[in-house]
């Protein structure tokens, strides 16, 4: 059922992205990421909105999964304290998609599969952000906030999202993030260690 809404509104998302002149998208030009020639960021905006080094975290042959280097450097004494009192911490995830594949099978509404305005679409999106809140307690993932991206980089507010969405850590279907936060957790987990003032 979650999937099933979660998809209807990207559908009216990509919709209304059809819509939109392309004169008028381009003029939200506040970039969230810079990639190389690849297509791979190089930069990307992290919780304070300053520029930082991606980590990747995850990767196959459709999709890598982004963290910004925040979590390893200063950022983590942000507050090591939230994960050990509770088991959760907040990052933005940042999606780079190698093909289109992820937005023909999870974007497309049946019948249109081989409509030419929606595989235009879907050739168009490269890039998704996620504002995450992971909770290792209860085992899940609550997807606060989501944009798309196009190749720029730049977000674009109809393709925003502020639906909250929990999935469970164990779910298949969402193989990446699960391993993504797996081994996001592990860092922050080494980091916190290494830190002078922590007490075990």
């Amino acid at each position: 059922m979650i999937r099933v809404h979660r998809l209807l509104k990207v559908v009216a998302a990509l919709a209304l992205w059809l819509a939109v002149p392309v004169t008028a998208r381009s003029q939200y030009d506040l970039k969230l990421l810079k990639s190389d020639p690849t297509g791979r960021p190089m930069s990307v905006r992290d919780e304070g909105d300053n520029w930082n080094i991606p980590i990747s975290v995850y990767s196959d042959q459709n999709v890598e999964l982004y963290v910004s280097d925040i979590l390893t450097l200063a950022g983590i004494v942000w507050d090591g304290s939230e994960f050990q009192k509770y088991g959760t911490y907040r990052t933005y995830l940042y999606s780079f998609y190698k093909n289109d594949h992820e937005c023909r099978q999870h974007r497309i509404p049946v019948g249109h599969e081989n409509d030419p305005k929606w595989l235009e679409a879907c050739a168009e999106l490269r890039y998704q952000r996620r504002l995450i809140l992971v909770d290792m307690r209860k085992k899940t993932v609550t997807v606060q906030a989501s944009i798309l991206m196009q190749e720029d980089g730049q977000p674009h507010p109809e393709l925003q999202s502020f639906q909250k969405i929990t999935i469970p850590l164990n779910d298949t279907v969402n193989r990446p993030m699960f391993q993504a936060v797996t081994n996001i957790t592990a860092m922050i987990k080494r980091k916190i260690g290494e830190r002078p003032d922590t007490h075990r």
